[in-house]
């Protein structure tokens, strides 16, 4: 299972497929980022099953590969509690009296209550109604087995990018032996880990900190993307293109 959401953007691009398909159907490569590095598989489930299709021939993942949303969850509550832990001065002393490790396991584990009602609600409201949380897309989310649908569904060439500077997903299965054992069906693989790429897609100098996101994110996003993002990816779309993609250990 995994929610309308990501149904309905599995749609959508599906759509856009078979309107590509019209030029060069055997040469289809899909980008996704986030979320969408994560419902990947699902695309090239649906498009293998439609038999006026040609299997996806290269996937793209940024910032999301071999990730679930669980633990990307949980990576999120432990980089929070990490900078806190470390914070110095006068705000380092509030925030560790405000933020601790049972104050996160217990606010996520009332979400997860909530959540997981018996009446399974679409939406859930937190802090006093202040916060709106999407609970059925949470739930369909946690109850999708993602390295299982990378081991089934994908069979094509793929280019995984997570940067060392992303606090929102984790990057060690951007790594070749990782690669082996979540796409073992994989045509070719190729995996990076940019030193100071963010989850944004942007290059960052200095500390990449969960508790400057909004800022940090604001400023980034007037920034064109990473150049060495986009270098890499054009020079593998340039050999995956050309039938010419040794695979890589990065």
């Amino acid at each position: 299972m995994i929610c309308i959401k990501s149904q309905q953007l599995c749609y959508t691009l599906i759509m856009c497929i078979i309107i590509l398909s019209s030029s060069d159907k055997s040469k289809i490569i899909v980008m996704g980022h986030s979320e969408g590095a994560i419902i990947m598989p699902l695309i090239c489930k649906e498009v293998t099953n439609d038999p006026n299709l040609d299997p996806i021939y290269g996937c793209i993942f940024y910032s999301g590969f071999g990730e679930t949303l669980k633990d990307a969850m949980e990576l999120q509550r432990s980089t929070l509690l990490n900078e806190v832990t470390t914070m110095t001065g006068l705000q380092g002393w509030i925030l560790r009296k405000l933020i601790t490790k049972e104050k996160l396991e217990k606010q996520s584990n009332d979400l997860l209550e909530k959540i997981n009602g018996p009446d399974e609600p679409d939406f859930i409201s937190m802090q006093c109604g202040f916060s709106k949380q999407p609970a059925k897309w949470i739930r369909e989310h946690f109850a999708y087995d993602v390295h299982e649908a990378l081991s089934q569904h994908i069979t094509c060439h793929c280019l995984a990018i997570t940067g060392q500077k992303d606090f929102q997903v984790r990057n060690e299965f951007c790594t070749s032996g990782k690669a082996a054992e979540l796409v073992p069906h994989a045509k070719s693989t190729e995996m990076h880990r940019p030193t100071n790429l963010t989850h944004a897609l942007r290059s960052m100098e200095g500390d990449c900190k969960i508790m400057n996101l909004k800022k940090d994110y604001a400023r980034m996003g007037k920034l064109p993307l990473d150049e060495e993002l986009l270098k890499i990816t054009d020079a593998w779309l340039d050999r995956v293109l050309l039938d010419d993609v040794p695979l890589s250990e990065q």
